[in-house]
């Protein structure tokens, strides 16, 4: 009978191995609708064929793949009322958070989000949509660590990656970057004036940008 540790080091691992194959959906390195070869997957991530077995099982749950039965798993692929219906949901779940974030998040996270969308402004300027999506997504991580409920964490992020199976993007242009820039700044400052009215009211506009069908873009807000 395996040990509690080798189990909870196999659970662990697996967890992880999910979060890369959604980071890879999230920046389009698999497309909505894409088939997901389990032999490929092993491959690019060095990985053994029943940790990716469990993480696509564990992505299958969270809707970011969907498995057909007797054919395998593929990237999920929604459409825009779906889209849009997970927005409405994240706005109320993202909102909610706001509150929670500013009464426990300390002076120095405060400076490390700050730090982070002066990189997120470089990024604009002259980095890639990789560069861009990965700065945006550890400024909302780090800024929602702080929500105080782990649930809601968990699922804010669930929704955000299963709106990759949609092929709509709020950063449709450069001015839609330049006002996610702006929002970022702006966060930061209700932080640092502990205002958790403003931050709410920062967050539903950073959600609800209402995209436009772009399959080229990667990120989601």
């Amino acid at each position: 009978m395996p040990s509690k540790r080798k189990t909870g080091k196999a659970a662990t691992r697996r967890a992880a191995l999910a979060t890369e194959i959604a980071q890879a959906i999230r920046l389009r390195m698999f497309r909505p609708g894409e088939w997901l070869r389990q032999i490929d997957l092993e491959e690019r991530f060095e990985a053994t064929r029943f940790d990716v077995r469990s993480a696509l099982d564990e992505l299958a749950v969270r809707k970011t793949i969907e498995h057909v039965p007797n054919r395998g798993y593929r990237v999920a692929e929604i459409d825009y009322k779906t889209y849009e219906e997970i927005q409405a949901i994240r706005i109320i779940l993202e909102t909610a958070a706001a509150a929670g974030v500013v009464a426990r998040i300390d002076d120095a996270s405060i400076a490390r989000l700050a730090e982070l969308a002066v990189q997120f402004s470089a990024a604009v300027l002259t980095g890639s949509r990789m560069e861009q999506s990965e700065i945006n997504r550890g400024f909302h991580q780090l800024m929602y660590s702080f929500c105080g409920n782990a649930v809601l964490e968990e699922t804010i992020w669930g929704l955000r990656d299963r709106a990759r199976g949609s092929r709509t993007t709020v950063w449709s242009s450069h001015e839609a970057l330049l006002r996610s820039d702006e929002e970022h700044r702006q966060m930061v400052q209700a932080l640092k004036l502990r205002d958790a009215g403003r931050l709410a009211a920062l967050i539903a506009t950073h959600v609800d940008k209402g995209g436009t069908s772009e399959p080229a873009a990667i990120a989601l807000g």
